[in-house]
């Protein structure tokens, strides 16, 4: 999916929410970047990259400005945390497999999505490549931007330092974490009208 399909499909998603009277907030746009420098930097260099696509015709202007808005739309961690709300809050995730920042790196980056909801004090991941048995966050691999959300959540306020992390899923085989995450947003946000979002009792995790 691309960046304008998944704002659609959480658009949606919010519209659903809020026929249903559902308390959650649906962040309709994903989570993707630590800081705003990091943002800055992807959004000149691909900037730059359909400048020269264009100037040699293998590329539209149109289909240039299109891919730029793809990654000027994601959002940083510092446009994330004033969303979140006690009563209900889901979002997209979308970072490198490894630690940021891989722009300047030879290799390029292998990117995975997640979803996280926030309510009454749990965090709850929904990670397709989620690895049952794993009992700590720090141990968690492929989630460096939730680390860093987390990090920063709990700095913001003192009480947040109690806040619980539940985590969920698996199954992925390296390559359907998008298709993964955006059916257990459908069955979860749409099909049960969130009435299990948080109940975590009889999942792993």
């Amino acid at each position: 999916m691309t960046m304008q399909q998944w704002m659609m499909f959480l658009e949606m998603v919010d519209e659903k929410a809020q026929l249903s009277d559902q308390e959650l907030i649906i962040c309709t746009k994903v989570i993707m970047f630590q800081i705003r420098a990091t943002k800055a930097s992807y959004v000149n260099a691909i900037k730059d990259d359909m400048a020269k696509l264009i100037q040699k015709a293998s590329m539209s202007q149109a289909r240039g400005n299109l891919r730029i808005e793809n990654w000027s739309l994601r959002l940083t961690i510092g446009g994330f945390l004033p969303l979140i709300k006690s009563l209900g809050t889901v979002a997209v995730f979308t970072n490198a497999v490894e630690d940021m920042i891989e722009l300047h790196a030879t290799k390029v980056p292998s990117w995975h999505i997640y979803v996280i909801v926030y309510r009454n004090g749990v965090l709850a991941v929904y990670d397709p490549s989620f690895i049952p048995g794993t009992s700590t966050l720090i141990s968690c691999t492929g989630v460096p931007l939730l680390k860093a959300v987390v990090k920063a959540f709990r700095a913001e306020k003192a009480h947040h330092k109690h806040m619980e992390i539940w985590f969920g899923g698996g199954g992925n085989d390296g390559r359907n974490c998008q298709e993964m995450t955006r059916k257990w947003i459908e069955e979860e946000i749409i099909i049960k009208n969130g009435k299990d979002v948080d109940n975590w009792n009889n999942r792993e995790g």
